[in-house]
């Protein structure tokens, strides 16, 4: 049997107590290096989020006549918040979301509309795969998530506390890379039984062989969070996070993070987002959170601008047109948001399609930016990645220019 150091850290965090460890197992070791560069953080949108209305050309007469009863105003109290063009159409931030809106006013927020995959599907599980081990119709399968042959590609990971997944599980992004750490809570991320139990562990341990090495190796890790909430504090008193899902997990990160421990590359889930119904009321809801929740993680921080660079993405966005029940159906392109202080923010990058009968995709937003290529431009500018056919062996790299590149050394 198999055990991964990613699966013996999980199991110790949630309580466990090593019950897998048992002798005669093979036990895997990831590469020990540094990828280097920012930390990147990956936040997914999951269930579709519908970027025409997170970020609406909300003046456009076709947006105005599919979505008669759902669309983002321009004007009166409900207005989306103006925030600039592209290839001549005027967006607007959903008025749920004005802290985003302050982010991208201040330079530190970037958007790419029309991103996503090339595919005809529209399952939320399929596509989620695809999208997640970094392929499009018609190529190649992949066994491995993009984003653990990007951990691979540039090193590995440095210590079990490199890659982080803020949530009780791991993503398909990070199939195969055995170093990652699931971490729901840090401040709840310790052995069941506390200090007694460890004790136990580590005098049944005392090192020497690759089993040992393991449970010490875990106990170190757990060793390191608990030290380090004792050193950092949960947060700023100014920082007003919500009490909503999101924040609790960007919450856990920023302490990760302020730990100094090493986090370069970290995951996070953001779900509800398939609205087929009463759309307006249950997108201003879970915008607020995410708006909200991003917000207060960026001003929690602060003296980390420089060394983050955080990217959201959804499996595919919404039909144009509304449906019956004052919601929407899954769609095509969606859009993608970087957040850095290394983004060339204040702007909306990417090809605008246009929303006319003739310019729609089977009736969705048509894709005019894959998905890739804006985590290609992240990788190779901020976060060492030299080899980018390791990670996408068929995207050919073509920088749309929102990054600033990390300073040569």
């Amino acid at each position: 049997m198999n055990i991964s150091r990613r699966t013996l850290l999980t199991s110790a965090s949630a309580g466990a107590a090593f019950t897998t460890l048992i002798p005669g197992v093979n036990i895997s070791f990831a590469q020990e290096a540094q990828a280097g560069g920012d930390t990147l953080i990956v936040l997914f949108q999951r269930g579709a989020c519908d970027w025409l209305q997170m970020l609406s050309p909300a003046g456009d007469p076709n947006y105005i006549a599919a979505r008669p009863s759902i669309k983002v105003p321009t004007t009166g109290v409900a207005a989306g918040l103006g925030l600039d063009s592209l290839d001549g159409v005027d967006f607007f931030m959903s008025p749920s979301a004005p802290e985003l809106k302050a982010l991208y006013d201040s330079g530190d927020l970037a958007f790419i509309h029309a991103t996503g995959l090339n595919t005809a599907d529209r399952s939320h599980f399929t596509v989620q795969d695809s999208m997640e081990k970094g392929v499009a119709d018609g190529e190649a399968a992949q066994n491995s998530g993009w984003l653990a042959r990007h951990v691979q590609s540039t090193g590995g990971p440095a210590s079990d506390l490199s890659v982080i997944s803020s949530s009780s599980s791991n993503p398909v992004s990070l199939l195969g890379e055995s170093g990652t750490l699931a971490i729901a809570d840090a401040a709840s991320f310790e052995i069941l039984g506390g200090n007694s139990n460890a004790n136990v562990i580590r005098g049944m341990n005392p090192g020497g062989t690759p089993y040992q090495d393991i449970a010490i190796n875990t106990l170190s890790a757990i060793d390191s969070v608990q030290g380090g909430l004792l050193k950092v504090p949960e947060s700023d008193p100014g920082v007003q996070y919500t009490n909503g899902a999101l924040s609790k997990s960007l919450k856990s990160l920023a302490l990760l993070i302020k730990m100094n421990l090493g986090v370069s590359v970290a995951t996070v889930d953001f779900g509800s987002w398939d609205m087929h119904n009463s759309l307006p009321s249950e997108f201003a809801q879970r915008t607020t959170e995410f708006s909200q929740a991003i917000s207060a993680f960026w001003a929690d921080m602060a003296d980390y601008h420089g060394k983050i660079t955080l990217v959201t993405m959804t499996e595919f966005g919404r039909r144009l047109q509304e449906n019956a029940n004052q919601g929407t159906d899954h769609g095509s392109a969606s859009a993608m948001m970087v957040l850095s202080g290394n983004v060339k923010g204040g702007k909306i990058y990417g090809t605008w399609p246009g929303l006319a009968s003739n310019q729609l995709s089977n009736g969705d937003l048509a894709v005019t930016t894959d998905y890739r290529q804006v985590l290609s431009e992240i990788m190779i500018a901020r976060h060492g990645e030299q080899n980018l056919e390791n990670v996408f062996p068929t995207v050919q790299y073509n920088p749309i220019g929102f990054m600033n590149a990390a300073a040569s050394t």
